[in-house]
């Protein structure tokens, strides 16, 4: 009877240690490479504020998917480690944020705030400013 016990305890175990291996490797999953992920719609910086500031098209529906950005470069920011254009439109209230991929370093060190710029990032939201991950310089 002892043994029937002992199994349960250890098929337990196995169903805890097997559930948190698949938990860890889904939490853990690395980012896809932008540069390999299709656009999905392609804007420039006015054309971007602009629908932000109009809710002419609901910019929700492009949360979560790759977009191309074209646009003038305000700033270049450098902190935690990665890279972070910021681009300028007409409006001086507004900007869009791209947060660099690690992999674009050596490229964004060539950069300079007033040059143009085509991107390509993942939208991740929204507020006062426009927010661009993983992006790739095009």
């Amino acid at each position: 009877m002892n043994f029937k016990k002992y199994y349960k305890y250890i098929f337990i175990l196995g169903l805890i240690t097997i559930s948190l291996f698949f938990v860890y490797n889904f939490v853990n999953k690395g980012i896809e490479d932008t540069t390999k992920i299709e656009a999905e719609e392609t804007f420039t910086t006015n054309e971007l504020l602009l629908k932000l500031q109009t809710k002419e098209q609901k910019l929700e529906s492009f949360i979560e998917k790759a977009i191309e950005i074209e646009g003038e470069i305000k700033e270049i920011t450098f902190q935690d480690g990665k890279y972070s254009l910021i681009l300028k439109g007409d409006s001086d209230k507004t900007y869009i944020l791209c947060e660099m991929q690690s992999n674009q370093s050596d490229d964004v060190l060539k950069l300079h705030a007033g040059e143009d710029i085509k991107l390509k990032g993942i939208l991740k939201g929204f507020l006062m400013d426009i927010i661009l991950l993983h992006c790739v310089i095009i």
